[in-house]
Parts: C-alpha cells; structure tokens; sequence
C-alpha cells in the first residue's frame, strides 16, 4: 500500500459510512458484554475488517484506487502484472494443459487479475483456469463486472471460490492478504507480556491490557533470558496466530505446484528488533496512514506487517519447500521491469511517461515500496525453478 503517513484527528465520513461504523460499533459493543466488557484485539480486528456486511471489507464502501483508501502494487499501473506474468509463464513452461491453474486470494478490486490476463494472453501462456477465492461479496462483484467487461472471451474460464480446492496442481497467489490476517497485539509491562484488548469507555473504544501471554504462545525472540534485557517495559509487537491455520490449509490444498506470497513485512530478527517499540500495525483511510486502530471501525483498514520467518517454519512443518525470498525490488527487476517501462513509453505521451516513472520509484525504491515488501515462494513436489529469485536471494536471512 502506499500513501502519506499522518496522524488522523478528524475526517469527514458520508452518512452512509457512519450509519456502518455506528452498527458495526453497536455489535461489537454487545459481544463485549459477553467477554466482561472487553475483547482481544484480534477478536476486534476480525469484526472490524470481516464482519459480514458492516466490516471494513465486506461493506459497499469504496477501498481500492485513487477513489478508495490505498493504493496496492497491481493498482499502480501495469508493471507489476507484467512481470507476475513473466514468472508465471516460467512456472507453468512444459506443462499439460490441466495444470495450468491459477488461483488467486483476495483479488481486490480485480485489476491484478486482468492485467496478469492479459499480458499471459500477450504471451500465449494463459492457464486453463483461473480461480478466485474471495470472501467478500462486494468485491465479488466488482471484480466479476471488470472481468467481464475486459476480458470477455477468457471470462469463461474464470471461477470464484467459496473455499480452498482440493488437490490442486498450480500456482496459488496472494498479493497483500496475510497483513490483513488479524493479530494479537501485546504489551511489555514489569517484565511480562501481556496481551493487548479493547473495551468500551465514555463513548469510545479504547485499549487495555489482559491476561498474561504463555510463553508456548509467543514468538522465539520474545522469550528466555534474553529477552529480558532486550526489550523494555512499554514495548509493543503483533505476533499472528491465525497464520498457522492459513498457511497448513494451503499446503493442505496444494497437491503439486507453489505459493506465491508477496507483502509488507521482515525476518524474525528484523521484527522483533528491540528498536521496533510500536509494532508495526498501520490503519489505511482515504490515502492517509495513522496508528489508531480503534478510530473508524469499519471505513478503515487495519493491517501489521508480516513475520515471513514465521512463515517459513509454518510452510516447512507442513511439507513445503522454501523455494525462494527476495524484495519485491529483486522480483521485478529479475523479470524485466525496467525494459517492461521502457518498451511500454514508447508510446505514451510525457505525462503517461511521467506517471509511469513515478510508479516505477515507488515499486523500487528501498523507502518506497521496493524493500519492505517481500516475496516468497513455496512449493510442494516442484523441481522447476520460478524467475525472479536470483537476483536478490534473500533466504539466509529467514
């Protein structure tokens, strides 16, 4: 995602969107009383986002694009799709025909989708199908009307999911879903670790602190001796649990082929580095990032970046083979982005040209975008080698 970061004090929300956040509040407010008048953060954040009909993606407000709250990769032009599509033509090279599926997670507004499409198309190496799995019926919607109306003679050929395949032979891809997975929030005081929650006070929700967090619960570097010196009182982390759980019915569905995770995030050792005393958790409203996650409870995304060692040792533990992890910087300049932007403003005008350099910065650039997101790639019975991860072998550091 990218945007300005600016705290947020007030901003101006239509009627429609308060009439969500007062029922959205309203509900968690009545599961509070259930929970003595409080709740973990990851339970707040799973209604916040996820709440059928009310949370922030599964309500009708608009999200993506200029118009919405951030912009991701695939929203910024073609680039990224272009080179996706490149590794993609690798990855599915030699293959029968019946194995050259694609399933996506989270698709978003659908553009990624149409521009990875159509650039396969460019390079005859469309898959036999394209799958969808997406648990928002707005987006559903939106997406299969983009679809439909950009790609008509392959649309066919694509179907949305209610839940993860079984044995699937191909490639599974998510683009920033796992920082939108809901985490634990927790909080050293006098020594311990205790877990972060939210109540309901004065007409507002605000943070407190729970019960004690085991150690058998919580990352490697947040326990021992160690980590008794290493981080002070008053320091605060995200760990996901729910990881586990996502990433063993990936490897559950998968029965030949790998996946593709590109997102915000760091090995263990980088986030949970002691200087990293707020965590990470960023919420996401009309192009602004503040750190207040409790404020607009449905109009705003809630997102903390991802611990990819975790991800790691989840994939191993569930017979998955590390393949590859670089930047996002490294992906896409091993398949061609730069010769991709110089092909495609052959035939632009100075201000196409312009926004297309201005987009390649922000994909690239180390205080962009071109750092901090990751890819990595995981697979299950796969000899043949994904483009991409070469350049930039990042895999010592996991």
């Amino acid at each position: 995602m990218n945007q300005s970061s600016k705290p947020i004090k007030s901003f101006k929300i239509s009627e429609q969107a308060k009439d969500i956040q007062n029922r959205l509040s309203a509900k968690i407010q009545s599961e509070m009383v259930n929970q003595n008048g409080k709740m973990p953060f990851s339970q707040f954040m799973q209604m916040a986002l996820y709440e059928p009909r009310l949370g922030y993606y599964q309500n009708s407000l608009h999200k993506f694009g200029e118009k919405g709250d951030f912009i991701t990769a695939p929203e910024m032009g073609d680039h990224f799709a272009k080179c996706l599509a490149r590794s993609v033509q690798q990855f599915f090279k030699d293959s029968v025909e019946p194995t050259k599926i694609l399933l996506e997670i989270g698709a978003g507004s659908g553009i990624l989708a149409v521009n990875l499409l159509t650039e396969l198309e460019h390079l005859q190496a469309l898959p036999a199908r394209y799958f969808i799995l997406e648990p928002s019926a707005p987006l559903q919607n939106q997406q299969r009307a983009l679809l439909k109306q950009r790609l008509p003679d392959y649309f066919s050929k694509i179907k949305w999911l209610d839940q993860l395949p079984q044995k699937l032979h191909g490639l599974i891809l998510a683009n920033e879903v796992i920082d939108a997975i809901p985490c634990e929030r927790i909080k050293r005081v006098n020594g311990q670790w205790l877990q972060i929650g939210v109540t309901y006070e004065k007409g507002e929700f605000v943070e407190c602190l729970m019960q004690q967090v085991d150690d058998e619960n919580l990352p490697g570097p947040l326990v021992g001796k160690d980590a008794q010196d290493r981080y002070q009182d008053e320091y605060t982390t995200e760990y996901r649990a729910l990881v586990k759980g996502w990433i063993k019915a990936l490897a559950k569905s998968l029965d030949c082929g790998a996946i593709l995770l590109v997102d915000y995030g760091y090995s263990e050792s980088e986030f949970y580095h002691p200087q990293r005393a707020q965590g990470s958790l960023t919420c996401f409203i009309g192009h602004h990032s503040h750190f207040e996650p409790l404020q607009y409870v449905g109009l705003q995304d809630i997102t903390a970046h991802v611990d990819f060692t975790q991800v790691a040792r989840v994939a191993f533990d569930n017979s998955l083979e590390i393949s590859g992890f670089t930047t996002q910087a490294g992906f896409l300049l091993e398949n061609g982005i730069t010769e991709i932007n110089d092909e495609a403003a052959m035939n632009k005008t100075p201000e196409q040209r312009y926004r297309r350099s201005q987009a390649l910065q922000k994909l690239l650039m180390p205080g962009q975008m071109g750092e901090v997101i990751k890819v990595i790639l995981l697979s299950k019975k796969r000899e043949r080698e994904i483009k991409g991860f070469t350049l930039q072998d990042h895999l010592h550091r996991l």
